[in-house]
């Protein structure tokens, strides 16, 4: 059986020139809701800059962005963003290997708690959370505020 790896797919750390490419994946993803002023270039330039070792894109043969998994931590408690893998590579265990890949660094750093955002009609995330073994809160209810 091929594998991603076979196909050409490698993983690394997220740039912001990937930005482009990036959001297109995620305005093509069922369940990413963007309209938050934070992804923006300049959004998740910051993130990208204050998280540079967290942040991971597939990229296939051919060095386009194919997955993304944004990694940050406030330094006690990790978050993950913007998980998110093009249709036809769904499946075959890239989102995995990228969420595994920050779990690594958030352990390195001494994170122990991560958490995560899962808009609520987005049926399709939410079964991936769980299928790897993340649990529903419900004693919190979420608030934002913009500036």
């Amino acid at each position: 059986m091929t594998t991603w790896q076979d196909e050409g797919i490698r993983i690394r750390r997220m740039v912001p020139e990937d930005y482009e490419e990036a959001y297109a994946l995620w305005e093509r993803t069922p369940g990413m809701h963007l309209q938050s002023l934070n992804n923006t270039y300049g959004g998740i330039a910051l993130l990208l800059t204050k998280n540079p070792n967290s942040c991971f894109v597939a990229v296939d043969a051919d060095g386009r962005v194919v997955a993304t998994a944004l990694g940050a931590t406030d330094g006690r408690k990790g978050y993950l963003y913007h998980v998110a893998v093009a249709e036809q590579w769904r499946g075959h265990g890239i989102g995995t290997t990228l969420i595994n890949r920050i779990y690594d660094v958030f352990k390195a750093v001494g994170i122990v708690k991560i958490g995560i955002l899962v808009v609520a009609d987005n049926v399709e995330g939410q079964e991936f959370w769980k299928k790897q073994g993340w649990n529903t809160r419900p004693d919190v209810i979420y608030f934002d505020h913009n500036l």
